[in-house]
C-alpha cells in the first residue's frame, strides 16, 4: 500500500500543478430605480453572479418569491423576510422589461 501512495505522489509531483484564471465579474443586475434593486444587489449577488439571475427562465413575481424564500430558508442566504417580496419583485420587474441580459463574453 505504501508503495502505490507513492506512485501515486511521484505521479502527481511530475503532472506539475495547472492553475487557471477566470475573467473578473463584470455583469451587473440593472438599476430600474424599482425600490427592491438595491436588496437584490446586496443579497443576491453574495452567492450568484448577474449572469446567472438573467439566464434564468421568465417567472412571475410569485414564483421569484418561491425562489428568493428558498434560498433565504433552504440555502441559509441573508436574506430578512421582509426583504423577500421586494427582491422578487424587483427580479420580476427586470424580467418583463428585458433588463435583465446575460454579459457578453
Amino acid at each position: 500500500m505504501r508503495a502505490a501512495l507513492l506512485a501515486l505522489a511521484s505521479l502527481a509531483a511530475s503532472a506539475g500543478a495547472v492553475g487557471i484564471t477566470l475573467p473578473n465579474e463584470t455583469a451587473m443586475l440593472p438599476d430600474s430605480g424599482h425600490p427592491g434593486y438595491l436588496p437584490a444587489l446586496q443579497r443576491c449577488m453574495i452567492c450568484h453572479s448577474a449572469d446567472y439571475i438573467a439566464l434564468q427562465p421568465d417567472f412571475g413575481e410569485a414564483r421569484w418569491r418561491a425562489v428568493v424564500d428558498k434560498m433565504r430558508q433552504a440555502f441559509k442566504a441573508p436574506i430578512p423576510p421582509e426583504e423577500v417580496a421586494l427582491i422578487a419583485a424587483y427580479l420580476a420587474d427586470a424580467q418583463r422589461r428585458r433588463l435583465l441580459r446575460p454579459h457578453p463574453p
